[in-house]
């Protein structure tokens, strides 16, 4: 079966925006409406500092959770701007690191949560070392009300967190079993 959108209409236009569509089946001409949430596509960093042997994560409280949630650094990509690109920026803000273009890798790209978002995940992977951290730097940004606490777990304990299913975040989660299944020291 194939399908074709007909129409789109603007339902909610704030932060997030709501669309309701006409989808049509191609075959049989029959018709019927679907929402989704407009959302920016994301970059989402597991980064892992060598030196110290650590993955750094963030903490950081989310509202639709009603608590706080250890999950690597996220953040969403700018309008005219790289995945690769959001995900330095977006480590340098919410974790305080500068990432070396050459020291961080792209692993995957998937929906988020295509049932009813448009948001995509760019997944990636990067190593830091201590001279990477940036004085004074990380923990969000007060004009977008982040909050964000920057946690470094020994390699060990988060795989254990991994393995254990400990951690409340999917793309967390993802990206541990990956790097695990890639033994990820050698990624980069």
């Amino acid at each position: 079966m194939d399908f074709k959108i007909i129409s789109e209409k603007l339902k909610y236009d704030s932060f997030l925006k709501i669309k309701e569509g006409t989808i049509e089946m191609i075959d049989s001409g029959k018709r019927h409406n679907r929402e989704r949430v407009d959302r920016p596509d994301a970059s989402v960093v597991l980064i892992w500092n060598v030196e110290q042997n650590t993955i750094v994560l963030v903490e950081q409280f989310r509202y639709p959770t009603g608590k706080k949630i250890l999950e690597a650094m996220a953040g969403k990509v700018d309008k005219g701007e790289s995945p690769l690109d959001a995900a330095i920026r977006e480590t340098r803000e919410e974790c305080g690191y500068k990432v070396k273009p050459e020291n961080i890798k792209h692993l995957h790209s998937s929906f988020s949560t295509p049932g009813y978002s448009s948001e995509k995940f760019h997944l990636f992977y990067a190593k830091v070392t201590d001279s990477d951290k940036l004085k004074d730097e990380g923990g969000g940004l007060d004009d977008e009300n982040e909050y964000i606490n920057v946690v470094e777990l020994p390699v060990d304990v988060f795989q254990e967190k991994v393995d254990n299913l400990e951690l409340d975040d999917t793309k967390t989660l993802l990206l541990g079993v990956f790097l695990k299944n890639n033994h990820f020291s050698s990624l980069l």
